[in-house]
C-alpha cells in the first residue's frame, strides 16, 4: 500500500475551497449597482451577499458569528465592509 498516497488523499479531505471569485468585480459591481440610485448607496454586493450565505450555511453560523467573520474578513480585505447581523 503507497501510504503517501493514502495519507495526501485523507488531507485533501479536508481542504474547502470557498470561491473569491467575486473579488475580481468587486469594485465595478457596487459601481454599477449604485448608478443613478438614490438615497443611500449600497456597500454590499449581491456577489459577496452569495459569498456569506455559502459561508453560512456551510458552517451552520448564526448571524451575529456571520457578524464576527465579515469583521475579520475586513481586517484582511480592507475594501469588504463588515455588515451587521440585523
Amino acid at each position: 500500500m503507497d501510504w503517501k498516497y493514502v495519507d495526501e488523499r485523507l488531507i485533501k479531505r479536508g481542504e474547502l475551497l470557498i470561491s473569491l471569485d467575486f473579488l475580481d468585480d468587486y469594485d465595478f459591481e457596487l459601481s454599477i449597482m449604485n448608478k443613478g440610485k438614490v438615497g443611500r448607496l449600497f456597500k454590499l454586493t449581491d456577489g459577496y451577499v452569495e459569498f456569506l450565505m455559502v459561508v453560512r450555511c456551510l458552517f451552520s453560523m448564526p448571524y451575529r458569528q456571520l457578524e464576527g467573520f465579515t469583521r475579520a474578513l475586513s481586517r484582511l480585505i480592507p475594501r469588504l465592509p463588515p455588515i451587521d447581523y440585523s
